[in-house]
């Protein structure tokens, strides 16, 4: 089976460890490669990527990869994202980061269907507020930028699948406490910037519970801060994790339990720490 990562740059990822141990644990082996393309490289190597068994898709071509494909799936057209292709007779896209997120949240016993402060405007946020939405949640988006073009973007978005959906956007600098989940999709707090947090402590402690997308270092500012006050807490790698059990699943139909989630949980974030 081969399969890759295709994006620019990619730096050290840890797309290659968690597929192949995944792969391992059903006894079969997995040849996974890095495809650090530029652009202009995308428009002639999109043949070879196509040959492959399925490959993942990273910054910035989720969106590019599509005009190479024959068509997306439904959770990829949601968001006209791609992160997933699967190859064959019909080249599909997908989005398994929506279903590693959600997966994620309702794994740690939390909802989304409830208060949600979201912290950022980027694509991660987006994808965040509109599963929110879509699970009967209110969304208060805290952004540096009240005006910004971007978090605009993401009420608009959430609106046109959502009309009846509660959406605001307010100044993170002035965010209270009294959520039922805090959604961070910013890079505060993001290795080597680790002793930041995007919001104050006060405001992760009176939160029902934490979702922080990243994954370097395995436990963020913020998640020391719910740990402190006993606010259940998820970090970026078990979405990293579920969302390539998912796009495995699509591949080839192979199916993993609990115990084998959280076990590439536990070394994906032990081989995260050695680099």
């Amino acid at each position: 089976m081969k399969y890759g990562l295709l994006g620019h740059p990619l730096g050290h990822s840890m797309s290659p460890f968690i597929h192949r141990e995944l792969t391992k644990l059903k006894g079969a082996v997995c040849e996974y490669s890095l495809y650090d393309f530029t652009i202009d490289d995308l428009a002639t190597k999109s043949v070879m990527l196509l040959s492959l068994d399925g490959f993942n898709v990273t910054i910035p071509y989720k969106k590019e990869i599509i005009g190479h494909i024959d068509r997306l799936d439904e959770t990829a057209a949601r968001y006209n994202s791609v992160n997933v292709v699967k190859t064959g007779r019909e080249n599909v896209g997908y989005n398994t980061d929506v279903t590693g997120f959600v997966k994620s949240v309702e794994n740690a016993g939390m909802s989304l269907g409830g208060k949600t402060l979201l912290l950022g405007c980027g694509g991660a946020a987006s994808m965040m507020a509109v599963e929110t939405a879509l699970a009967g949640g209110s969304v208060t988006m805290a952004v540096r930028d009240v005006n910004s073009p971007k978090a605009a973007e993401i009420v608009a978005a959430v609106k046109k699948l959502c009309p009846d959906a509660f959406i605001e956007t307010v100044p993170i600098d002035m965010v209270q406490g009294g959520f039922d989940i805090m959604l961070n999709a910013t890079p505060v707090g993001m290795y080597p910037n680790v002793g930041v947090s995007p919001v104050a402590e006060s405001v992760a402690a009176a939160c029902g519970g934490v979702f922080d997308a990243i994954y370097n270092p395995r436990e963020t500012l913020l998640a020391r801060y719910a740990k402190k006050h006993g606010v259940p807490c998820v970090t970026g790698m078990e979405m990293l994790v579920r969302q390539a059990a998912e796009a495995q699943t699509i591949w080839h139909g192979l199916t993993f339990d609990e115990d084998e989630i959280k076990t590439v949980i536990d070394m994906a974030n032990s081989e995260m720490e050695k680099r």
